[in-house]
């Protein structure tokens, strides 16, 4: 038990030490985020042109299934695009430039974009799918907004962790 109070740590089981990927570990969580992100979108217009090749539908592609993705994409780019270090600010306010604030802000409308992505697409799962009870591999075109969603999700998590991360390459300017 006196391990547990020296480690500062507040679970009794700690994680394995994941291997050091080294001065690289910026580029590699870059590239398998886009690798993520292109699969992703991969998946979808996979489904949209097997559904073009497939005769007599039970259910037709509409926008409705484009929308979540868009919008889960649209939550990634405004997420990926704040710097993690003007969230770290201690300014609550919203007087003067609030610019920490401001930031959480956006960082919550695009948490909200990429969750509202992933529910829009469970969402259309259940009404178009499952509901009318759609069997056999027609069911491939519910799953496969959902695997684009959530890999987006786990992509921009990814490229967040990787993009905010101190690099031995990085170089801080600071003007006197």
């Amino acid at each position: 038990m006196e391990e547990w109070t020296e480690s500062r740590s507040p679970f009794l089981c700690s994680l394995p030490r994941l291997p050091s990927l080294g001065p690289k570990k910026r580029e590699i969580g870059t590239y398998s985020a886009g690798v993520l992100f292109s699969v992703a979108w991969w998946v979808f217009v996979d489904a949209i042109v097997l559904s073009t090749t497939v005769k007599d539908l039970p259910v037709s592609i509409g926008i409705e299934d484009y929308v979540s993705g868009i919008i889960c994409t649209i939550g990634m780019i405004i997420v990926n695009s704040i710097d993690l270090t003007i969230l770290q600010g201690e300014s609550f306010s919203y007087s003067g430039s609030g610019l920490a604030g401001k930031a959480r802000m956006f960082l919550f409308l695009g948490m909200a974009c990429m969750a509202g992505g992933v529910a829009g697409s469970v969402a259309i799962l259940c009404i178009k799918y499952l509901v009318p009870k759609v069997t056999g591999p027609y069911l491939y075109f519910g799953v496969a907004p959902i695997v684009q969603n959530v890999t987006i999700l786990i992509s921009c998590a990814i490229l967040w962790i990787s993009q905010n991360v101190e690099s031995e390459a990085q170089y801080n300017f600071v003007l006197n």
